[in-house]
């Protein structure tokens, strides 16, 4: 899912320039109240919003709420979907009492302290290896893969915090990016650097086989068998996806400056028995990102970005603008192109990576490379709903960030935020960034507590724990990977209140 180019230019540009400085109801929520007081992190100075979900209380009723420590009252009318949500700025320690009237009759009546995001987060929760590029779920078994230490983490979720079971290795200087499942034994991991692919036992440990391009050169230890494959077979192989008993894996195709070398094309193999099948020229450059949709890949070209070393700024390539190609699985065939124009009033809103479908496969959201935001693009019609023109807006389109990452569960989306060490939250229904109770990104690294500092941990990729939490498991629902401190966290996007 992840591109390490984007990855790598923009934690070295930060860490060189030593600044990078920011300025400035639904899936898996399961309250056990419908009415909350939330702030993102503790502070004297925070908004807090005291609100309900939908259904907390009746249409058109009057909800008055005051700040006891403070004696602030706030007087409101519940909305025609049953939710209220009042802002205030003022102590997280403080009690908030809660009154609603219907019909002249007090229906509630009752005083509720602050819910503070922050208290959802877990950080540190294990080292990782070097430049962790993705992590997946699987069961109830987190992979995390590390770029440069070429193994696979596999952490036990039912521990807390995670166990770290064992880890899978791949041959030297393979540079894994990507993982993806064939079935609960098997999965197949994208090698960016070793021209390959690797087909992994998750259950013994071990790396079966290593489909290679010929001419690659180096130790092929510790997988147990090779398949080498002549031509052009892989070139910065950078994502892997599996569907109908095959694997398709993009390849960015990037000359030795990061560059395009030729438009990207997308390598396909058989599943059952690892053999090479066909290569698939995509129509524009950087092919990263896929989503899977019955019989239809969708593989998204990114795309190019310049940067100048006199200002330090990074600009979109109007040379390589971006698009998605609509492949046939049956016929491994492109049959269609969703191109995704360039908005010069918008000269850093490039680099969409990666593709996650909604739910019902109907829309599909990525994230962007340059800045904290996500493109929005009818999948069915091929409309471009949020373009680069009319981004959704996460952080401040003047600051450099990496959209890195995002899963959606039921109508929530979760991304991740490199730059400012955040987790953004948006309801897929309308599209609202911080919807109630998520009134901010939740906090999950040190810039997010302090925007103005020089060091980040870098929130880089995270996954969704299958299930319902407080009925299929305990604890924490997400976990992500930090690319900077290299660390394993989590999310309780419940809030604490599952039951």
């Amino acid at each position: 899912m992840k591109t390490l180019l984007s990855f790598l230019l923009f934690a070295l540009t930060c860490l060189a320039l030593a600044s990078c400085d920011e300025t400035g109801g639904g899936g898996g929520f399961i309250p056990t109240g419908s009415i909350l007081a939330v702030a993102e992190k503790a502070g004297s100075e925070e908004t807090i919003k005291v609100g309900g979900l939908p259904g907390s209380v009746p249409p058109g009723s009057t909800v008055e709420v005051t700040d006891i420590d403070t004696g602030q009252t706030k007087t409101t009318t519940g909305a025609s979907d049953g939710s209220f949500d009042p802002t205030f700025t003022g102590d997280t320690d403080d009690s908030f009492n809660v009154v609603v009237t219907d019909g002249g009759e007090v229906i509630e009546d009752i005083v509720i302290g602050v819910t503070l995001l922050s208290d959802s987060v877990e950080e540190n929760l294990a080292k990782l290896g070097s430049v962790p590029a993705d992590i997946e779920i699987r069961g109830d078994r987190a992979y995390v893969v590390n770029g440069f230490s070429d193994n696979i983490q596999v952490f036990d979720l039912n521990q807390n915090p995670p166990d770290l079971i064992g880890t899978i290795v791949v041959p030297p200087n393979s540079n894994p990016i990507d993982i993806a499942f064939l079935d609960d034994t098997h999965a197949f991991v994208a090698n960016n650097a070793g021209q390959s692919v690797a087909r992994l036992n998750v259950q013994t440990r071990v790396c079966e086989t290593l489909i290679v391009r010929a001419g690659q050169g180096g130790t092929t230890v510790p997988c147990q068998s090779v398949i080498t494959v002549a031509g052009m077979t892989f070139e910065d192989p950078v994502s892997v996806a599996v569907t109908n008993g095959r694997v398709y894996v993009t390849n960015n195709n990037l000359d030795e400056n990061f560059e395009p070398a030729g438009n990207g094309f997308i390598s396909i193999l058989n599943a059952a028995n690892n053999q090479f099948i066909t290569t698939v020229e995509a129509s524009g450059a950087n092919t990263t990102s896929m989503a899977v949709i019955g019989n239809t890949l969708y593989a998204v070209n990114n795309g190019a970005v310049l940067f100048d070393a006199d200002t330090n700024e990074f600009t979109c390539d109007v040379d390589f603008p971006p698009s998605i190609d609509l492949v046939n699985t049956q016929t491994n065939s492109i049959f269609d192109n969703i191109p995704i124009p360039l908005s010069p009033e918008n000269p850093t809103v490039c680099l969409p990576n990666p593709l996650v479908a909604t739910p019902d496969g109907r829309f599909g959201y990525t994230g962007l490379g340059l800045v904290g935001a996500l493109l929005k693009i009818d999948l069915q019609t091929g409309e471009v709903i949020n373009g680069t023109d009319n981004p959704i807006v996460l952080t401040n389109l003047d600051s450099l960030n990496l959209t890195a990452d995002i899963a959606i569960r039921d109508d929530l989306l979760f991304a991740t935020l490199f730059g400012t060490d955040q987790i953004a939250v948006v309801d897929t229904d309308n599209d609202e960034v911080n919807p109630f109770p998520y009134i901010a990104p939740f906090p999950a690294g040190i810039r997010a507590f302090d925007p103005g500092s020089n060091f980040f941990d870098g929130v880089q990729s995270l996954a969704i724990r299958p299930g319902v939490p407080g009925v299929n498991f305990t604890g924490p629902d997400i976990f992500f990977i930090t690319g900077i401190s290299e660390q394993l966290g989590s999310v309780d996007s419940t809030l604490g209140l599952a039951e």
